[in-house]
């Protein structure tokens, strides 16, 4: 098996995180983009360069590809741009996307710097364990 130095970690939050998000459709030429409404989304997962999230709405990533997703990890609020890649319909009616953030190097460690700030209070506030062999 090849190791990938560039590749990533991926981060799986325990309870999904709440999101919102709007899709993005390119008009093109001398015009702005235009923006939908926002829609309600979870985040299951999250790396620097990407998302796994998951709606009651369906989308046609075919048509729109573009996303805006708002978020926040820990404390900082976070808008980022990315690409719809996939979708997949789970058993219980709702839909789970894969988005491609754009970012730079500044976003990307704005994420990995919030993820170890909420993985660090995790830590903290996890109620340590006591065994008959641990001793007093």
């Amino acid at each position: 098996m090849q190791y990938k130095r560039n590749e990533y970690f991926r981060y799986t939050f325990g309870e999904p995180t709440e999101a919102t998000f709007r899709l993005i459709k390119d008009s093109g030429g001398d015009q702005p983009a235009e923006f939908s409404n926002k829609g309600n989304c979870q985040i299951v997962d999250i790396s620097p360069n990407g998302l796994r999230m998951v709606t009651e709405l369906s989308i046609t990533i075919e048509l729109i590809k573009q996303i805006e997703i708002s978020f926040t990890i820990d404390e900082t609020p976070l808008d980022m741009i990315g690409e719809l890649v996939w979708c997949k319909k789970s058993v219980h009616g709702f839909f789970e996307y894969g988005v491609r953030l754009d970012g730079d190097h500044d976003k990307e460690q704005r994420i990995v710097n919030e993820l170890k700030a909420r993985r660090r209070k995790e830590v903290e506030n996890k109620p340590k364990v006591v065994t008959r062999f641990d001793k007093k």
